[in-house]
């Protein structure tokens, strides 16, 4: 009997080992990775629990504006909308204008280039369509000039009219060269020397690199040189015929004889 004894109690002492083996093994086992579960699930939904309770407090503070939100959403996304529309009709505008002053100008006739600045009042091809308009008026005074002084004058006067109109809107690049140099040449032709001669200057000084900068300048000079008053006055004073055709004579035959014209000085 004695002998048996210490079998049963290493027996019982193997399996307590065992089953503390078992639970000590347990704590790292799919026990524990459960609990671990558990715990972060009821993490997430402490989580969910306080983001909807904010999400709510929002609700809540934005409720009483909520009608005034969505019409703020509502103007915005029309404004944008008109935008694009009002931009893709622009630059459609932009297109024609432009189309409309290339036709004008093959045609050269004024009366196009009137309508293009009717039709597209504001817009590049409207001021350039301004600015053959006073070309063209430009280029027939000085050919009146020498048929009808009292026909001339008031197309000379048209032209610079318009020229200065163009350059009150301060225009940059060759629309502010060509204005200036134009009006510059219709006040020379009305005999406005001074008023010519700080033309041409101006452009020289605002547009140096200009193509016209050279022929500005020439003119400046010469206006300047002495005897440039005399001899303009006496052009003036000089009283045309249309040429006759067979003898393309300019000056009626009593026309005293023109003085030398201005030497241009360097």
């Amino acid at each position: 009997m004695n002998k048996k004894s210490p079998r049963r109690s290493g027996r019982q002492f193997g399996g307590q080992d065992t089953l503390d083996e078992t639970a000590e093994s347990g704590r790292g086992g799919p026990l524990s990775l459960a609990r671990n579960g558990v715990d972060h699930a009821e993490e997430l939904a402490v989580e969910d629990n306080l983001l909807a309770e904010k999400a709510g407090e929002w609700l809540d503070a934005v409720r009483p504006h909520f009608r005034a939100i969505l019409l703020a959403l509502a103007g915005a996304l029309l404004a944008m909308v008109t935008w694009i529309v009002v931009s893709g009709q622009r630059e459609a505008s932009r297109a024609a204008s432009w189309d409309a002053y290339l036709s004008a100008v093959a045609t050269g006739e004024g009366v196009r280039f009137n309508e293009v600045m009717n039709r597209y009042p504001g817009s590049q091809a409207s001021d350039w369509a301004q600015l053959m308009t006073a070309e063209i008026g430009l280029a027939e005074g000085v050919e009146l000039q020498f048929q009808s002084r009292e026909l001339a004058q008031p197309k000379l006067q048209a032209a610079a009219d318009v020229y200065a109109d163009i350059l009150t809107q301060r225009p940059q690049g060759m629309l502010g060269e060509r204005a200036t140099f134009g009006l510059a040449k219709a006040n020379e032709c009305l005999g406005q020397l001074e008023k010519a001669r700080q033309g041409y200057e101006s452009l020289t000084a605002e547009f140096p690199t200009s193509a016209m900068a050279d022929i500005a300048r020439n003119r400046a000079s010469g206006l300047r040189a002495a005897g440039s008053q005399q001899w303009y006055d006496w052009f003036a004073a000089q009283k045309f015929t249309p040429p006759p055709a067979a003898t393309g004579a300019l000056l009626d035959a009593t026309s005293p004889a023109a003085p030398a014209p201005p030497a241009t000085q360097e």
